[in-house]
């Protein structure tokens, strides 16, 4: 299983195409896979998954989905499968980005698209800039001391 990283910025076309980053698409070929998984993701952002990383997701019956309340589960899974898609690359290595989604995620214009080790995730540049003074860099000392870095 590949793990992605890095941080790209794209402009999404007018056709709500965007691109994705050569060394996901790399990962995607390595599996022999023909199409990615898109998802509204958490925090206004879009997840993207390579097909390994969705199978071990959704492995096991969708064990990992289990919160001890069937009825909750069953809206969680409601939730994620009804906002996830399968996306296909185009010939220059593009996805489409459902209009559904371009709205989770505010999507237009300049577009960040960022490895987040088991997934890939596409941002708003502002709202991911926001997210990350507010919560990322926050975490930066605490990590460090815990880490030794």
């Amino acid at each position: 299983m590949s793990f992605l990283i890095g941080r790209y910025e794209y402009t999404l076309d007018d056709k709500n195409r965007l691109g994705v980053p050569p060394k996901f698409r790399d990962a995607l070929l390595k599996e022999n896979g023909a199409q990615l998984y898109l998802s509204c993701g958490l925090d206004a952002c879009l997840y993207l998954f390579l097909p390994s990383q969705f199978e071990k997701l959704t492995e096991n019956d969708l064990a990992k989905f289990s919160m001890g309340n069937k009825e909750k589960e069953r809206a969680f899974q409601r939730g994620f499968f009804s906002n996830t898609d399968s996306v296909e690359l185009d010939s220059a290595g593009r996805i489409l980005v459902p209009p559904y989604m371009r709205k989770h995620a505010a999507l237009g214009g300049t577009v960040l698209v960022q490895g987040m080790g088991n997934r890939g995730e596409i941002w708003n540049p502002e709202k991911w800039n926001s997210y990350n003074k507010s919560k990322v860099a926050p975490t930066y000392p605490v990590a460090a001391k815990n880490l030794s870095l």
